[in-house]
């Protein structure tokens, strides 16, 4: 455990400068340790007073969960009230993380900092590997993991880190009197259970492919939509015109496709039409051997990438340059109208936002 005076002093009294995020749980802070270790101190506000027994079970859990793709929990510090009773505040301390969040690397991602295709597959595999021990490890059955692009960090290896991993669980144990974990966060919950976080994957793989920021379920349905007609067309054109553009070309059409449908299935309406995390593992490693194979056959003898296209014939080539030329205009028309549909259906505050706010806030 560690005391509040310590955490004060490793953020400078929690420096806004220091922030690196909020959500509805609470704030997340950088903070340097006495002994120079860097950290991520999580604030999370008590809902009601009570005594540190009611949710110690769940820090405990948080404790004790080590993985290659989950931050480590290196302890934690609760704020009394004035006669020492009950808790008001927890601070949860995780190992730091200092390549940032996917989304940084991905949506928001300068020139030359953005994933590469195979870079990306590899961080949804180690996602979805996080996601498999939260639900089957060593402690099963934790579901409701809040998985947003933002709350997955790379390491300085692009090792992608689940950061969020059980804290809506203990949220809601802060908000029962009995501290059990409560309301739609209960484990044993129909509105809560593996296929929520495989929902919440799927959100996450549709920005890792089309590498525009996603901030709201109706999004999520636009570029559903979109990535369905990409999809199921025989044209590589079409579902690269779909895929983000600073890697759709390095990427095989086989990759591409199984990621899109693996998305797709995660992304059902109906939880019981969504794949296990076993069947999401089986096939974005499939797409990422797909993907080597193919980096493989494609490396010139200078070990460069080539492009197929340079292999073919010049009157071929002529004449599927006018083929595609014809294809890729209507792809870009499409895309082009698919960007001017999200932006003016989002930008359009009256568009269902009543109905939608609760549910966005998600994302």
């Amino acid at each position: 455990t560690f005391s509040l005076v310590e955490l004060e002093a490793a953020t400078d009294n929690f420096e806004n400068s220091l922030l690196l995020g909020q959500d509805s749980f609470g704030e997340m802070y950088r903070g340097r340790l006495g002994n120079g270790t860097l950290v991520a101190i999580r604030s999370l506000k008590v809902k009601r007073n009570q005594s540190s027994l009611s949710f110690s079970r769940h820090i405990e859990t948080i404790s004790r969960l080590r993985h290659r793709n989950l931050v480590s929990a290196l302890g934690h510090c609760f704020e009394y009230d004035l006669d020492d009773s009950t808790v008001t505040q927890l601070y949860l301390v995780f190992e730091y993380v200092q390549n940032g969040n996917l989304r940084s690397r991905i949506s928001q991602g300068t020139e030359g900092r953005k994933l590469t295709w195979a870079q990306r597959i590899s961080a949804a595999i180690g996602i979805a590997n996080g996601i498999q021990f939260l639900h089957a490890g060593m402690m099963p059955g934790l579901f409701g993991n809040n998985l947003k692009i933002n709350n997955i960090l790379l390491d300085q290896n692009h090792v992608a880190k689940i950061s969020s991993y059980n804290i809506p669980i203990l949220g809601e144990a802060m908000k029962s009197e009995k501290g059990g974990p409560g309301g739609k966060h209960h484990t044993e919950s129909p509105l809560l259970n593996d296929k929520t976080d495989i929902f919440d994957f799927g959100v996450i793989l549709l920005e890792i492919v089309s590498g525009k920021p996603i901030t709201s379920l109706y999004e999520v349905e636009i570029m559903k939509e979109l990535m369905l007609w990409a999809v199921a067309d025989e044209d590589l054109v079409r579902r690269r015109s779909f895929a983000d553009q600073e890697v759709s070309k390095g990427c095989s059409d086989e990759s591409l496709r199984t990621i899109m449908q693996i998305c797709l299935r995660c992304l059902a309406k109906e939880a019981v039409q969504r794949p296990s995390i076993e069947d999401v593992l089986w096939n974005l490693q499939f797409a990422a051997q797909v993907q080597d194979d193919w980096e493989g056959d494609n490396r010139s003898s200078d070990g460069s990438m080539v492009s197929s296209s340079s292999r073919i014939t010049k009157s071929s080539r002529f004449q599927n340059e006018q083929t595609r030329s014809g294809r890729e205009k209507e792809c870009e028309d499409s895309s082009a109208r698919g960007s001017v549909w999200l932006q003016a259906a989002t930008e359009d505050g009256n568009f269902e936002t009543g109905r939608r706010q609760a549910e966005d806030e998600r994302y």
